[in-house]
């Protein structure tokens, strides 16, 4: 028996975004900058994969979320945050598989409270000089030259954060061979006879050069079937030593996601014109999944003054509480919860992390904070201290990168004193202590080691995807 038939209003109705849910987004899979991620069945993701609903007080009270049908009260109106996910609407059982999406939209609330930009990665390849920016400012993901998706964007085209093709870097073995034999492979073809082109041009632009130094009258103009064997094969050969080239032909060709400067190449080779991807923010963090605002952020610039309603426009934001999840563990830095973020402590010399070399000389007047050293077991809650959020961004598994600095000692009084915890002037001796000095070892950082085996592994694939395309095409 046939299902039952639907009028075109209704039909026209289930399929509007009005009341239709989209669908979740796939689970997040586990990378190379993340290898050691556990994945359990309540754990927070990186990223919210159902879309958060709500719905006022006195619909809640009668069960009614705008769905086909009520829910249960014990369960939708014991809770102070009245968010939820629904997984199925209807199961087996015909009831509603729905949880609370209290976490990503607390932490979305928390995140906009920090009043933080975003921003896209230092491209730290590049030597800062006078058109340059510094790693004093960052540049907005919102700006005109960085918020481009168009292929044939010119200038924008090496700064784009959308690809059409995936970033070698961030896929499986398993996932590259089958990028290799179903998507590189059949294109040998059609790369060569690009690469004929390319040749019948710098041939006719070489002659035209040698006939006006010459002065003599400029030859006809070479095309693709007029190149021999033999021509094709030597320009074959030297593309394959000159792997810079090779690397920007290929890239554009395939439209990859950009790589960042390979291991063992000379800087001055990447200063010609279709060097790959040489002003890419992109090309070593890699691409992110989506905008790179994430759609939490949509400040332009952290750049503006607070206003006090007593003691006028401030020097420094209002910087947030922060508390220590995991203590410093060798060269690795400690962990501080920020916001529903877990971000890296504020590099420098502060009472976050002493650098050997000069702590003798601020041990006098300054103190690092507890549990930075050792896990603090001792204070309510876990030790504790205010930072101030400066930027974010978004890596390519799509979590959010916060960056965090040092705040000011005035700025955490006037914090605390619009709590109540404390009166301007008259703050007391916070609880505080000197570690004893670190021993040093000659350790290198995993953050650099990693880093550089994701750009040695990059690499190596770029070669393959280069080779494989590079190849005869088969005859079958």
């Amino acid at each position: 028996m046939g299902g039952r038939a639907v009028s075109p209003g209704g039909a026209l109705l289930r399929t509007s975004r009005m009341f239709s849910i989209p669908k979740p987004l796939p689970e997040p899979p586990s990378t190379n900058l993340h290898i050691g991620d556990h994945k359990s069945a309540t754990m927070t993701r990186p990223y919210p994969q159902h879309q958060s609903i709500t719905s006022p007080l006195a619909s809640r009270e009668k069960g009614d979320w705008g769905l086909k049908r009520p829910f249960p009260l014990k369960s939708t109106m014991a809770t102070s945050t009245p968010f939820i996910r629904v997984k199925q609407l209807d199961t087996v059982e015909n009831v509603t598989n729905f949880a609370s999406a209290a976490d990503h939209s607390l932490s979305l609330e928390k995140f906009q409270e920090l009043r933080v930009a975003m921003s896209v990665p230092h491209n730290t390849d590049k030597k800062a000089d006078s058109s340059s920016r510094t790693e004093l400012w960052h540049k907005s993901v919102f700006e005109e030259d960085m918020d481009v998706t168009d292929f044939k964007a010119g200038l924008g085209d090496d700064r784009r954060w959308k690809f059409q093709g995936p970033w070698l870097a961030r896929m499986t073995e398993g996932k590259f061979i089958d990028y290799l034999d179903k998507k590189v492979r059949p294109k040998r073809a059609q790369f060569r006879a690009l690469l004929k082109g390319k040749l019948a041009d710098d041939i006719t632009t070489s002659q035209n050069r040698a006939a006006i130094e010459a002065g003599k009258e400029a030859p006809a103009k070479i095309e693709a079937k007029d190149i021999s064997e033999e021509q094709f094969t030597d320009y074959l050969r030297s593309l394959r030593n000159d792997r810079v080239t090779l690397y920007a032909l290929v890239s554009k060709f395939l439209d990859l996601a950009p790589l960042g400067q390979p291991v063992g190449i000379i800087q001055t080779f990447w200063s010609n014109r279709d060097s790959l991807a040489s002003d890419s923010p992109y090309g070593k963090s890699g691409p992110p999944p989506s905008h790179p605002s994430a759609g939490i952020s949509y400040l332009r610039t952290s750049s503006f003054m607070e206003n006090h309603p007593v003691y006028g426009p401030q020097g420094k934001r209002t910087p947030a509480l922060a508390r220590v999840v995991y203590p410093k563990a060798g060269p690795v830095p400690p962990k501080l919860g920020v916001g529903g973020f877990v971000a890296d402590a504020p590099p420098g010399d502060n009472e976050f992390n002493f650098r050997t070399m000069t702590r003798a000389r601020i041990s006098s007047n300054k103190t690092m904070l507890n549990g930075i050293m050792h896990l603090d077991t001792t204070t309510f809650g876990g030790a504790k201290a205010y930072v101030e959020a400066t930027t974010a961004n978004v890596d390519p598994s799509g979590k959010v990168v916060l960056q965090l600095r040092e705040t000011s000692a005035e700025a955490q009084v006037v914090a605390r004193e619009s709590k109540g915890l404390t009166e301007i002037y008259h703050d007391g001796k916070t609880k505080s202590y000197t570690p004893t000095t670190p021993k040093t070892t000659g350790q290198q950082s995993p953050r650099t080691t990693s880093q550089q085996a994701t750009r040695i592994s990059d690499e190596t694939r770029w070669n393959r995807v280069a080779d494989e395309i590079l190849d005869e095409p088969s005859r079958s």
